[in-house]
């Protein structure tokens, strides 16, 4: 049965006539098996039949497949007021919407990623309770909401929320990779529905009732199988192993075992059963490294869809454990191993003086001896690993925005409505409309006052040169940035992450990316090199700048300032961005640039241990929050 409100109903590609992508199928199979298994995320480029399994996916389901359009009302997707009703009869009654038509059946979006954040919250509270509350318009009404949610997305389109994404029980990779023979076998199977879809199907009837009668009594059969034995303890040991959050995995995990082992007409779960699914659960959840994976070059599988490639730290590089080792050693002694900037004039952490630097005698001089790299070798050498501590409390003053004429952040939000409604006009309230006139015209409408998000754009840049490994400063400042991230997210702005050491400044995540991505990108990035600290500062202040105008433009830069790049005069093409600079020099000496450079800058100026003042405590060597640097 499908949702025919809005489109006639088109011919559907049958499911058992898809070539390949057999981890889908499993995944969809299951969770027709038991809808409480949380539906399945589908991950893919265009055109790897992501859309085309979902659609066949709803004949295996009794209920309704309803799908969810991107520029959906609110009050479509929850329902509303009817107003035939109420124009007609003056009578307030509640009129279905997408959420009622799905329970029981099929939730379907397409390009879940870019469904817009009210949307996501209304499916949220569904997935979340089973109900639908609507209290809009005069009317008050709960319905039960219970569907499987199904949702495509091309992940090079951006990243889903992490709320939402939790919501999923199951998450699956598509795969892109077909061979001759297959992808002409995809074609030629494709050319012949499309040329007549009605005989193409009756060619496919048999096998997809066979197909159907087996989800049938699986169904049947799953709810006898006990939840028992050694597959629960299973299920616990790999969810541990990967490092999740909550237990959702583990009941989507179990779940999913026990309809794999009714689909396969066992009288127990077993842990073949566990293991055939694990990968199912766990592939959009994993915060660890997998058991065995290799620790060079970060957590292997574990990173979260959309990561970029980040540095980390890995195997020693020409010049060995001695290299990284003298390099360590210039780096505590505040010397930038690299010694030039990314333009090459001398960097800032060059002229430090509590230590003296290894010397480059060129090409010359032979190869360096321990304590004694050459330039090459440094540049070559991957960066040093640096644990990020946990994220502190931020205190109150730090998140609000600058009281200055130049940060529009500081104003309200207003936003222009298109079609004369005025700035903040919405929807047509038709309960107040009628209440005024029941047989309403134009200038009797009244409208609500839109919900304005906070939202905009949040760009944060971390220094990831050499100098920022002593005394643990980058890993103070990478605990900042995960909660800086983390509240900026929560308030519905985007996170754009920056890491700028060695010779350029680099975009670690987009604008779309999702909080996991950013908090994971956070706390992989390693250190060394040089400090091209004026690059860093012209991209950030370019992306923070050309993000959408409504909401928030704030640029973070997260330093110890030891560069003598001069980045005065750069905010004036950018004076509608707020920008703070956290300092993060830390030790008993200190070169005291980066307030300068705030200055240069026209930016509030913060040290990275008074942000432990919300709460929290700064890590042991460090001077007492609010001491003057």
């Amino acid at each position: 049965m499908r949702d025919v409100t809005t489109s006639p109903a088109r011919p559907v590609f049958p499911f058992s006539a898809v070539i390949g992508q057999e981890r889908l199928k499993l995944a969809l199979l299951l969770c027709a098996i038991d809808p409480g298994v949380g539906g399945v995320l589908v991950r893919g480029p265009r055109g790897v039949a992501k859309t085309t399994l979902a659609r066949g996916f709803a004949d295996l389901l009794p209920g309704r497949f309803v799908e969810l359009p991107l520029g959906a009302s609110e009050e479509r997707v929850t329902g509303s007021l009817d107003l035939g009703r109420a124009l007609g009869e003056g009578e307030v009654r509640f009129a279905p919407g997408l959420l009622a038509l799905a329970h029981d059946g099929v939730l379907y979006v397409d390009e879940v990623n870019l469904l817009p954040d009210a949307l996501v919250d209304l499916l949220l509270d569904a997935a979340a309770t089973g109900h639908n509350a609507v209290e809009r318009d005069g009317v008050s009404h709960t319905h039960a909401a219970r569907f499987v949610l199904i949702g495509t997305m091309n992940p090079e389109e951006g990243e889903l929320r992490p709320q939402l994404l939790d919501r999923f029980g199951l998450s699956v990779a598509a795969d892109a990779a077909l061979s001759p023979a297959a992808r002409s076998a995809v074609v030629l199977r494709r050319l012949e529905f499309e040329r007549d879809p009605q005989a193409f199907t009756a060619s496919f009837e048999r096998d997809q009732r066979a197909l159907i009668a087996r989800c049938q009594a699986a169904r049947g059969r799953a709810p006898a199988l006990p939840f028992s034995g050694p597959a629960v303890a299973h299920a616990a040991e790999l969810c541990h192993a990967a490092g999740v959050d909550g237990v959702r995995a583990d009941l989507a995990m179990l779940r999913a075992a026990r309809a794999h082992a009714a689909w396969h007409e066992r009288d127990a779960i077993q842990a073949s059963d566990v293991d055939a699914v694990a990968e199912l659960a766990l592939g959009h959840r994993r915060r660890e490294p997998r058991a065995g994976a290799s620790s060079a070059g970060g957590a292997g599988g574990s990173a979260p869809p959309g990561a970029s490639a980040m540095p980390r730290s890995g195997s020693d590089g020409p010049g060995g454990a001695s290299a990284r080792a003298g390099e360590a050693a210039a780096a505590d002694a505040g010397a930038d191993p690299a010694g030039v900037g990314a333009d090459g004039a001398p960097s800032g952490a060059g002229s430090d003086p509590l230590g003296p630097r290894s010397v480059d005698r060129g090409g010359d001089a032979g190869p360096a001896t321990s304590g004694q790299v050459s330039r090459e070798q440094r540049r070559s050498l991957p960066p040093i690993a640096v644990r990020s501590l946990e994220p502190p409390p931020l205190p109150a003053w730090f998140l609000a925005a600058r009281a200055s004429p130049a940060s529009p952040s500081a104003r309200p939000l207003q936003r222009r409505v298109r079609g004369g409604q005025g700035a903040g006009e919405g929807a047509i309230d038709w309960f107040a409309t009628l209440a005024q006139n029941p047989r309403p015209t134009l200038a009797d409408l009244r409208r609500r006052q839109r919900r304005l998000a906070r939202g905009g754009t949040w760009v944060i840049a971390l220094d990831c040169s050499a100098s920022m490994l002593q005394r643990r400063a980058l890993a103070q400042a990478k605990g900042a940035a995960r909660a800086l991230a983390g509240r900026a997210a929560r308030g519905r702005a985007r996170v754009v992450l920056l890491s700028f050491g060695g010779a350029d400044a680099r975009i670690e995540v987009g604008a779309r990316g999702a909080l996991a991505t950013v908090d994971h990108a956070i706390s992989t990035l390693g250190a060394g090199g040089a400090t091209p600290l004026r690059r860093a500062v012209q991209l950030g202040l370019r992306l923070a700048s050309s993000a959408p105008s409504a909401g928030e433009r704030r640029f973070v830069l997260f330093t110890d300032g030891r560069s003598r790049d001069d980045v005065r005069g750069l905010t004036a093409a950018h004076s509608q961005v707020d920008s703070t600079l956290v300092d993060c020099e830390i030790g008993p000496v200190r070169l005291g640039r980066a307030r300068s450079l705030a200055a240069g800058l026209q930016a509030r100026y913060v040290h990275v241990e008074e942000l432990w003042a919300g709460g929290g405590s700064a890590p042991t060597g460090t001077r007492p929050p609010g001491t003057p640097p």
